[in-house]
């Protein structure tokens, strides 16, 4: 991986047909809550703080994720353009067709509003509008109607136009290898991932490398460095012969990082807290909710490893030194969607099914929860539908939209 920098890293010491219900919400410090939730919004020193109680766990938003998938695009075998493989990201243009980032071939597949295949756009190669290995990781909207497809092991975007026509390459310089996502002004909010060192060989540990953000111009020169923040947390396997071997953790606290409005997010789930920061790199908006802080213990670590392995009772082997951090993610995933308003999915384990995100408005106020349908993985938010990712028990990939009514309270 090209990386910007090589520093030496931390290291931890051992010691995420729905129906929904109605909630009330106090906002801006009035009103008791009525056994629902109670926000405040106050401003300290020109930043934006607001403070969400905890949701009771039946609140239900008076929104409804309809009972069955609308759209489904998918199939084990017969006609190639619906064998999906490595589905890096999905969305859904303005007149409903479906765009769907196919990283196993390279190319950006659209189906109509039925997903029903109606055009390839891209493949293989090194050709203007072509992707590379594993690309492309993700698609995204652009500004003007348009989508931007990452090709992160280049450094770049490519960006198409509603109609398939390549527009433009963007190439990210100073060392930045991802873009997060365009900002209104014409600005890019980009990140890379630093280095890190080694341990003694036959040793293991927990690290935690930063993660370095930063504004680029449109023609991805850069405009203004962020600095480093801390990023996810992996389990670094440190080899005789080789280099290091990087494991993700079971419990590992990430990184979060996207636009939200004229805003650039850069968080972490060690506690629930989302910060939002204007563009020239100063603090603008605290998010904060209260949640139950729950250490992990041995036993939840040897569940997760079994329940992942249950064909390699070995594996438990393989954790039996693992370190132990203090505390479970505060949450797990960040959604933006089409209105501007947060989702946030709640952290479990391995072996719970129920699957509910928490809804903040565009401030940051908690309207409450939304149950999501099991082994579904949401890409994108829209107005009236939630469009995403799932994979069956044969390791088949799946695009589906779910209709979405916000009608009610």
């Amino acid at each position: 991986m090209n990386m910007r920098t090589t520093r030496t890293m931390r290291t931890l010491k051992a010691p995420s047909a729905v129906l929904v219900g109605v909630l009330c919400v106090a906002c801006a410090g009035g009103g008791d809550g009525g056994g629902g939730l109670r926000s405040t919004v106050r401003d300290s020193a020109g930043v934006t703080i607001v403070e969400n109680g905890r949701p009771l766990p039946d609140s239900r938003l008076g929104w409804r994720v309809g009972p069955e998938a609308t759209v489904l695009i998918g199939t084990a075998g017969g006609d190639p353009a619906y064998e999906l493989f490595r589905v890096g990201g999905t969305m859904r243009l303005s007149d409903g067709r479906i765009v769907v980032a196919n990283a196993g071939t390279g190319e950006l597949r659209v189906y109509d509003p039925d997903g029903v295949h109606l055009a390839s756009w891209g493949g293989q190669g090194d050709g203007p509008g072509e992707f590379g290995a594993m690309a492309p990781g993700a698609v995204e909207p652009w500004p003007g109607d348009s989508l931007m497809a990452r090709d992160s092991f280049r450094s770049r975007i490519s960006i198409f136009s509603a109609d398939g026509t390549f527009g433009r390459a963007l190439r990210l310089q100073g060392g930045y290898q991802r873009v997060v996502g365009p900002l209104p002004d014409g600005s890019v909010f980009a990140a890379t991932l630093t280095s890190f060192e080694r341990g003694e060989p036959g040793t293991s540990e927990l690290i935690r490398p930063d993660l370095e953000y930063g504004i680029l111009q449109a023609d991805g020169s850069v405009q203004r460095d962020l600095g480093a923040y801390p990023g996810s947390e992996l389990y670094l396997v440190n080899t005789a012969n080789g280099p290091p071997w990087p494991r993700a953790y079971p419990f590992d606290r990430s990184a979060s990082d996207f636009v939200w409005g004229d805003l650039v997010v850069i968080t972490t789930n060690d506690s629930y807290e989302i910060r939002a920061y204007r563009t020239d790199g100063s603090l603008a908006r605290i998010v904060r909710r209260d949640h139950e802080v729950r250490p992990p213990t041995r036993a939840d670590l040897r569940d997760y490893v079994a329940r992942q392995n249950p064909d390699r009772p070995e594996a438990l082997d393989a954790v039996a030194d693992m370190p132990l951090v203090d505390a479970f993610p505060a949450f797990n995933r960040v959604v933006v969607d089409r209105l501007n308003h947060l989702w946030v999915e709640e952290y479990r384990l391995l072996g719970e099914d129920q699957r509910l995100w928490t809804v903040f408005d565009p401030v940051g106020r908690a309207l409450g929860m939304v149950e999501m349908p099991g082994s579904f993985r949401v890409t994108e938010i829209g107005e009236d539908y939630i469009l995403g990712t799932r994979r069956d028990a044969l390791d088949i990939e799946y695009v589906q939209s779910w209709p979405l009514d916000r009608s009610g309270s």
